[in-house]
């Protein structure tokens, strides 16, 4: 590839802080006193006769800092830039303190286009890149064109997923050549993210605490803490459904969705380690389903946005040809033994006994070993909120076998699954110790992946 660094769009530098620009001018705008309008109402009507000077020097001013501002933008722009070699991305940054930051191939999880409403404005768009580290691993690219922007993720998709190919003929690929994509899970309904939206725990805790202000004496200084925790929760429900649809090609899960800022993600399904299926209680009226799923590099919390969710409300069916598609159990056996709302074909189970502990959900926990080694292991959990999780054994880091102080009176135990930071936890609850222990050696003879065979990653080992 070229050793250039290519330059980002030339109005980054105030995009990046529009907010700020707004606000100076809206104080300005604020702060000009009412005969400076009137004055100016005068020369444009012509009504009175107007002292010039003052405005055209306050316009020269005006002037002046404008470009000032575009003039310092300028040395800020020409210090920025991105670059593709043969075995990493690079991007820098800085005018006094430069930087530059590097990504290999090798340990690029996931691609992302991101849309703000600012960036929309101006039809330009972000490109994040999200790669195996820790904190603040990722890298964004900000701002490129949106031709740009998919042309550059497609580059790194192909790098990512091809390590030996040349990244210049990668780079060089058209978008609109494309890549034949399969649609997984077509645009959600507005109507159906807004009322799964409003059928979520967190709009009725909201409601509750709106009520609550209204007809006690706490009063609405006393509930905004309230509010301000609770209304993101139920935005986010609604912006990460917004539109959202999912489609495969070639091994990778493209999503976009939003309301405000509109994201492309683009996840390859060699890096989603394990699979959720749960069902709200009140979703349970209209048999809708989410989808949740932990991807390597994405970390406990998605970052800034970014969704772990490749079903945020659909239908059963479309919940489990989704499990299909990103899994890896294929039609027969999902429907013989990963049926989400019930066990099937359970290898353990929580015995009676447990009813002390989980009077509830008891009959409802269980595993599912799947493959004549155990290659797969579907849990299930909750009666009234179904859960159930799938995951290769391969990918399992870590088991612990826990007792409280219960559950050895009980005779009880749990296995925990120590999986890659994700959304997605798994653990057989419950079950007899000596079942316990019968699961733990089980999976303890799993076959763990070479660690070539995904670079960049530290597999853990028992």
């Amino acid at each position: 590839m070229s050793q250039e660094f290519h330059k980002v769009h030339r109005l980054t530098p105030l995009l990046r802080v529009w907010t700020l620009i707004l606000a100076i001018m809206a104080g300005v705008a604020f702060n000009v006193n009412a005969s400076t309008w009137a004055a100016l109402w005068g020369l444009v009507s012509g009504a009175h006769e107007v002292a010039l000077w003052p405005l055209l020097g306050s316009i020269a001013v005006a002037v002046v800092v404008c470009a000032l501002i575009w003039g310092l933008s300028q040395i800020w722009w020409n210090a920025t830039g991105y670059r593709i070699t043969e075995e990493e991305l690079q991007m820098k940054r800085g005018v006094l303190n430069t930087q530059l930051r590097s990504a290999r191939f090798d340990r690029i999880q996931a691609v992302d286009i991101v849309e703000s409403i600012i960036a929309r404005l101006f039809r330009v768009a972000i490109v994040r890149v999200e790669t195996a580290g820790g904190e603040n691993s990722s890298i964004e690219i900000s701002y490129l064109t949106r031709l740009e922007a998919e042309k550059l993720k497609q580059a790194l998709l192909d790098a990512a997923q091809h390590p030996s190919a040349t990244p210049a003929a990668a780079g060089e690929r058209q978008v609109e050549g494309g890549v034949e994509k399969q649609a997984l899970v077509p645009e959600i309904p507005i109507m159906r993210s807004v009322l799964s939206a409003v059928l979520s725990v967190s709009t009725l805790l909201t409601v509750v605490g709106v009520g609550i202000m209204w007809l006690t004496p706490i009063g609405i200084a006393g509930g905004v803490p309230f509010l301000a925790g609770m209304l993101p929760s139920v935005w986010n429900l609604v912006d990460k459904s917004w539109k959202y649809q999912a489609q495969l090609g070639e091994g990778v899960l493209h999503v976009s969705y939003g309301l405000a800022d509109r994201r492309r993600q683009a996840i390859p399904l060699e890096r989603i380690h394990a699979i959720s299926l749960s069902q709200p209680l009140l979703w349970r009226l209209l048999g809708w389903w989410t989808v949740s799923v932990t991807v390597v590099g994405y970390g406990a919390d998605t970052k800034r946005g970014g969704t772990s969710k490749i079903l945020p409300v659909g239908s059963k069916e479309l919940a489990l040809k989704v499990l299909e598609a990103v899994g890896p159990l294929n039609a027969e056996e999902i429907s013989r033994s990963a049926q989400p709302e019930h066990l099937s074909t359970p290898n353990y189970t929580s015995p009676a006994a447990a009813k002390w502990i989980s009077p509830v959900d008891r009959s409802r926990q269980g595993v599912t070993l799947i493959g004549p080694h155990a290659e797969v292991a579907v849990v299930h959990l909750g009666r009234m909120v179904p859960r159930m999780a799938v995951i290769e054994t391969t990918h399992i880091q870590e088991l612990t076998l826990k007792r409280g102080l219960i559950q050895r009176q009980l005779g009880l135990s749990t296995v925990e699954f120590n999986l890659v930071p994700g959304p997605v936890s798994m653990a057989a609850k419950d079950l007899e110790y000596d079942q316990g222990m019968e699961l733990l050696q089980v999976l303890r003879q799993r076959k763990l992946p070479a660690l070539q065979a995904l670079p960049g990653l530290e597999e853990g080992l028992d």
